[in-house]
């Protein structure tokens, strides 16, 4: 893959980092000069020196993390040679302690450390506010550090009177690792020339940071350096730390050579409680067999009188059989002879009842004749008592009628008796008032006439109307459904299943409830929609006769005393209501109702709900 002068994007650039480590693999760049001495293919002219391999990690990993504003193509190559060198030219260390990782090169066992391992940061930037020097915190500090893969501990600024100092006391840990840390920390800002000699030399300083590892002439110097790193710290020197871990490892190898003492102690102390336990169990296992043996040989005696009793079982077994099929020989002659007077005995039942069905059904026949022919009389009554109400009132219109009749009839006698009487001026005075009552009389009758067939035309256009809109009234509450509303639909004559359903759950158990409603249901229908039974009677209320329940009614009675009074009450309701809805067809019809107050609703009732409901919802609209 081949890159272009200009820079790469984000996404490119794993890409480029495999494309120049591959290079690199080819020989492409020059990295190795001599043995132990190394060179950075990919940094400018005044910037390329030599180093050694920890060095030139050191330098690719912080230029690999350092910011874009490098260039991602120069952060790119320098993580392929960070990998490469570590692929191809790391040095190979034994598998012995992690002691021995401490470099060896330039070692000097004088050279005295303040230990725990600390560095030494100088010339942090600070400035002065409300009297006081102020500067960055330690944890800004120490992020940046960690970034640069020297994992310190925390950095802790040193403060004085005036404030912050400008310098920083950085911890490593305590371990091999810690200074390996501590001498990488301390060659990256020698590899910037920010080291303490270039401290202590330069004069313009700027804004750059300068570092070093903690030594000697730090711990004894004067000033706050010198203080915090007494407080807090030791000064060592690498062989005094390797004949301190050699003390340790030697206190070490003396504690685990104790505990192995002991361990082979109790070792010898396991064997022989392990030598008693397999006697113990060598005992346990011999005595177990005794009790094998002594089990198995009363096995076999109970074997051996089991087989005995099996024997004498099945002797007495083939005794019974034979027994048995002698005795079975018996009862099935016996059967035989029973079965014959079964069959007798059957027939004469099958006539009995044939007999009995056929009484019952005369019976029947003749009880729905007598309760027809009463219904017939009653209906004649009915009929006959209509009749009588149509007579009188048309004797009254026709009495009303002869009398206007009559009184025209006396006004033309009149006028025609004064008429032959003379034509005197009080003749003819008189004659003309008889002629005008007259007049006035035949005009009133008219009047009555036309007003009475306009009544009558009126009366019928009105109830065909009223009929038409309670029809209209009763199909829209039907399709809407309405639930809770005060005036609905109820189909009259209805038998409803859930109040039989409920009527059974009151009187049975819930596991049969369901079968004994079905069964309570099936026989209200057969009530109901018998065509002839009519269990009314006929009575008078204020001059007007109606029809009622008749409760003498024998299958009325029935019911009551075999389903109880719940059942006969929900029968007769739903009588009641096919009798005054449509005695004819009996099938429910529907009709408005007035739920709240359980009784028949009015047309304006019902014509104010719908009003109002339609003027809710068109306010719910708005």
């Amino acid at each position: 893959m081949k890159h272009s002068n200009y820079d790469i994007s984000e996404s490119e650039l794993d890409d480029y980092v495999v494309d120049v480590y591959e290079r690199l693999k080819d020989r492409v760049y020059k990295v190795r000069v001599s043995t132990n001495r190394f060179r950075c293919p990919f940094c400018g002219e005044r910037e390329r020196k030599d180093y050694l391999f920890d060095d030139i990690v050191q330098h690719a990993r912080r230029v690999g993390k350092g910011s874009r504003r490098d260039g991602l193509k120069l952060k790119g190559k320098h993580i392929a040679l960070e990998k490469f060198l570590l692929k191809y030219y790391s040095p190979r260390v034994s598998s012995g302690p992690s002691r021995q990782s401490i470099s060896q090169v330039n070692r000097n066992d004088d050279e005295k450390f303040v230990w725990p391992w600390k560095g030494i940061v100088a010339n942090i930037p600070v400035e002065l506010k409300d009297g006081r020097y102020v500067g960055d915190s330690g944890s800004k500090l120490r992020d940046e550090l960690a970034r640069k893969g020297f994992n310190p501990l925390k950095v802790r600024p040193l403060w004085s009177p005036k404030g912050h100092s400008g310098f920083a006391i950085v911890d490593f840990n305590k371990d091999i690792l810690g200074f390996d840390n501590a001498r990488s920390f301390e060659k990256d800002f020698e590899l910037s020339h920010c080291g303490k000699k270039e401290f202590n030399t330069t004069r313009s300083r700027g804004d750059k940071l300068f570092g070093w590892m903690a030594r000697e002439d730090d711990y004894n110097s004067s000033g706050l350096i010198g203080k915090h790193l007494r407080d807090n710290g030791d000064l060592k020197t690498l062989a005094d730390i390797e004949s301190e871990d050699k003390r340790k490892d030697q206190s070490l190898v003396s504690n685990l050579a104790q505990t192995l003492v002991g361990k082979d102690k109790q070792e010898k102390e396991l064997q022989n409680k392990l030598r008693e336990t397999c006697a113990s169990l060598e005992k346990v296992m011999k005595e177990t067999d005794k009790m094998t043996e002594a089990y198995n040989a009363e096995m076999e005696r109970m074997r051996r009188e089991t087989v005995k009793v099996k024997e004498k079982i099945l002797i007495d077994h083939e005794n019974f059989k034979r027994d048995l099929k002698s005795q079975e020989e018996k009862l099935k002659r016996h059967e035989n002879l029973l079965e014959e007077r079964e069959a007798d005995y059957d027939n004469k039942i099958v006539k009995l009842r044939r007999q009995r069905k056929l009484n019952e059904l005369a019976r029947q026949e003749q009880k729905r004749s007598e309760q027809k022919v009463v219904r017939l009389v009653e209906e004649h009554e009915r009929e006959k008592e209509a009749l009588h109400q149509k007579i009188i009132d048309l004797e009254k219109q026709i009495d009303k009628r002869q009398a206007l009749e009559l009184q025209i009839e006396q006004l033309k006698g009149a006028a025609h008796v004064t008429e032959h009487m003379g034509r005197d001026a009080e003749t003819r005075e008189k004659m003309e008032k008889i002629n005008k009552e007259l007049k006035e009389t035949e005009d009133e009758l008219e009047d009555i006439e036309a007003l009475t067939q306009a009544l009558i035309v009126k009366e019928r256009k009105c109830n065909d109307e009223l009929q038409d809109a309670r029809k209209e009234m009763i199909s829209g509450l039907r399709e809407r459904k309405a639930v809770r509303s005060n005036i609905g639909v109820k189909l009259m004559g209805l038998l409803d299943e859930k109040t039989i359903g409920n009527i059974a759950k009151g009187k049975y158990t819930k596991k049969e409830a369901p079968i004994k409603a079905k069964e309570l249901l099936s026989l209200c229908r057969e009530y109901i929609e018998d065509p002839e039974w009519h269990p009314f009677k006929v009575i008078t209320e204020s001059g007007v006769n109606k029809e009622v329940i008749n409760e003498e009614d024998e299958r009325l009675k029935d019911l009551r005393n075999e389903q109880g009074e719940e059942v006969w009450r929900t029968v007769t309701t739903v009588m009641s209501e096919l009798n005054e809805y449509n005695p004819s067809g009996l099938y429910p019809v529907p009709e408005l109702w007035n739920f709240k107050d359980d009784k028949k609703a009015r047309l304006g009732e019902a014509a104010e709900y719908i009003v109002n409901l339609w003027r809710s919802h068109k306010k719910k609209k708005i």
